[in-house]
């Protein structure tokens, strides 16, 4: 069988309700519906399923215009289809989009990681570098995820696809696997124009940046300096911007007195904004020229 030879086990139901059994007894991390099957039609099957599990992933497999049925699909519960006959390539990026996401919740510990710190460090063999890596993906990044919520609900997909390409690269890149997996899903669902896995996304992406902030908190040493004045208090903060340390965050934080007492109001409100959203190359850019 074609999915078999991507070393995948596969079960086979012969009924839509033996489909719906089976679905419930097993941890399938994908189901591939037939459209037309006897007793119960893929339809009704499927709204069934999401009575009981709302994150596998259910595939379309049908024969039927897509033009004409498309529709339906979201309205039960059914993440994306494949048409026949089955092409190989469209299979093999489907399961690419899928596979990585399986057991969001569960299992075992390397399962349950969002991000895989020891894999990048073998990439590199630097802690520093790492860290730095880290760093600069939180500062240019960590808005993402709302500006692509925005996005999506006001159906601006095209926007969205060109976010989802870059976090797509980049969540690869940095090991995370499951923000890699069900950001390919996402991006493969705004291609026909109903992203239903948007809040498992925004789950995942929460839950990567709480392990990519702990990696930094935890690998991450500071000396705290003897600080006489706003000067040097400036020099060190601003320094630690332009390397993309969410360290500045803590000077500013234990700070914040200091700095509202020496800057004008306009650019203290302005740089806090910055800080609170980790938007250090902002920072880097606009304020030296003001505090130097």
């Amino acid at each position: 069988m074609m999915i078999e030879s991507h070393g995948i086990n596969v079960q086979t139901a012969f009924s839509g309700a033996e489909a719906v059994r089976m679905t419930k007894e097993n941890d399938f991390f994908m189901v591939l519906m037939d459209i037309h099957m006897p007793e119960m039609d893929g339809y009704e099957a499927s709204r069934l399923i999401r009575q009981f599990n709302k994150s596998v992933p259910v595939i379309a497999l049908t024969a039927d215009d897509i033009s004409e049925v498309e529709g339906k699909f979201s309205e039960n519960g059914i993440n994306g289809y494949l048409s026949k006959p089955i092409q190989p390539d469209e299979l093999q990026e489907l399961l690419q989009n899928y596979i990585n996401i399986k057991n969001v919740s569960g299992g075992n510990v390397e399962s349950d990681k969002y991000f895989d710190y020891d894999a990048l460090y073998k990439v590199f063999n630097d802690a520093d570098a790492v860290q730095r890596l880290i760093k600069q993906f939180l500062s240019a990044h960590e808005k993402d995820c709302e500006l692509l919520g925005n996005y999506i609900f006001s159906g601006k997909y095209l926007p969205a696809r060109e976010i989802l390409h870059n976090i797509i690269g980049i969540s690869g890149n940095l090991f995370c696997k499951k923000l890699y997996g069900i950001a390919c899903r996402v991006s493969s669902e705004l291609k026909r124009d109903y992203p239903d896995s948007f809040d498992l996304f925004e789950e995942i992406w929460d839950k990567t940046i709480i392990e990519l902030k702990s990696c930094l908190t935890s690998n991450t040493t500071r000396a705290v300096p003897v600080r006489t004045g706003f000067p040097e208090i400036w020099s060190e903060f601003f320094e630690l911007c332009t390397e993309f340390d969410i360290s500045a965050v803590d000077i500013f934080t234990e700070n914040r007195q200091i700095f509202s007492d020496n800057m004008e109001n306009h650019d203290f409100e302005n740089l806090e904004k910055a800080v609170l959203n980790y938007d250090f190359l902002w920072i880097s850019e606009h304020m030296e020229a003001i505090y130097v």
